[in-house]
This record gives C-alpha cells, structure tokens and sequence, in this order.
C-alpha cells in the first residue's frame, strides 16, 4: 500500500505545480518551474511504468517462481516447456498473447508514459491548445486499453495457476514464492472466501 501510495502521489506533484506555474508572472520564476515540473513528470512517469511491468503485469519480477509453467502455445503439446525464449525468461514464462504482441505492448506503453514531451513541440504539431489536450487524452486512452490486455492476462493467470484436478484453487502454490501478488486475489477467489468464512467461526 505504501508503493501504492508513493506512485499516486507523483502524480499529485506535478498537476500542483503546474497550477502554480499559471499563477505566476515572472518569466524567470515559470522557467524554474518549468524544470522543476520536467523532473516531477519524468519522476512519475518512471515510476508509473515500473509498476506498470513489475505489479500489474507480474513481469520482470524472478517469473520462474511465479509462474513455472510454459507459454501458452506449448501447452497443447503435452506438458511445460523447459526452452523458454530470452522474452519468455526476462518478461514470464507464459505470455497468452505471445512474445512479440507482449513486447510491442510494453513498448508502446513505455513511449505513451512519456507522450507529455509532446509539450516541448506543441507549438509546431499542433494548431492551437485544444487539439493538443484531445491529442495527449486520445493517446492516454490507448495507452489504458493496452495496459489493460497484459492487466487482464496477469490477472487470470494469477488466478487459475494453482488449480488442482478438481478444479479448487491452491492458494498457496499461487502465494508462497511471490511477495509481489496481491493478497486481496485470495480474497476474491471461492477458496480464500471460505477459508475466511470458516476462520470466522473457530474465533
């Protein structure tokens, strides 16, 4: 919670400076705004996308603890693959939309986490203030819809790996080598609801 908390408050920084920066009429104060709002935006972008690969994507984070089994598409050929690919080792073992549509996403998302250096040429790509604000936001959009495909993916994955044959989640196989999973998932799946259930009665 408190990395959490850490990420959200750099962006708070830079929206109150650049409120500030509009109040102010010495050319010389904006200018020392202007690179102190640089530092504040290039902070939280960095730290957005971190978290972006690390926590919402479970990626570059020791995958062969978290998730040991094969990609996907190895799957169908009768058990988990020890030939994991330079992608599948750095990134994680199983990649559902594959290498290069996982690396083209987080490629994509790391360029839009810095599309704000767009202000630096904002005069000479674009006619007027507006169309630069739709521009930046329709940017954002997409950015969020990729985020969300490699969200979704982790997500899932986090929840069916530790399955057994009849279909009951091991929540323990999903958790004990991994501090990076979300402990509110035990809470979501039927498993950890009925485990909190039946602690509730013996206390």
């Amino acid at each position: 919670h408190m990395l959490k908390a850490i990420k959200y408050s750099t962006s708070l920084w830079p929206l109150c400076v650049s409120a500030y920066q509009k109040t102010v009429t010495s050319d010389a104060e904006k200018a020392t705004l202007e690179k102190l709002l640089i530092v504040l935006l290039a902070i939280n972008s960095t730290y957005s996308l971190a978290w972006d690969i690390v926590m919402d994507w479970g990626m570059m984070q020791n995958p062969i603890a978290v998730v040991p089994d094969s990609c996907a598409p190895n799957a169908a050929s009768g058990g988990p693959s020890k030939n994991l690919s330079c992608a599948q080792t750095v990134l994680r073992p199983r990649l559902r939309f594959g290498a290069s549509t996982s690396i083209l996403i987080l490629v994509i998302d790391m360029i839009l986490r810095y599309s704000w250096l767009l202000r630096f040429w904002e005069k000479k790509l674009f006619p007027n203030s507006d169309v630069y604000i739709l521009s930046t936001q329709f940017l954002e959009a997409v950015r969020r819809a990729l985020w969300n495909l490699l969200r979704v993916e982790w997500e899932n994955i986090k929840q069916t790996r530790g399955r057994d044959a009849s279909g009951e989640a091991d929540e323990e196989a999903v958790f004990e080598n991994d501090p990076f999973l979300a402990p509110s998932t035990i809470a979501m799946s039927p498993l950890g609801r009925s485990k909190q259930t039946d602690d509730k009665h013996e206390s």
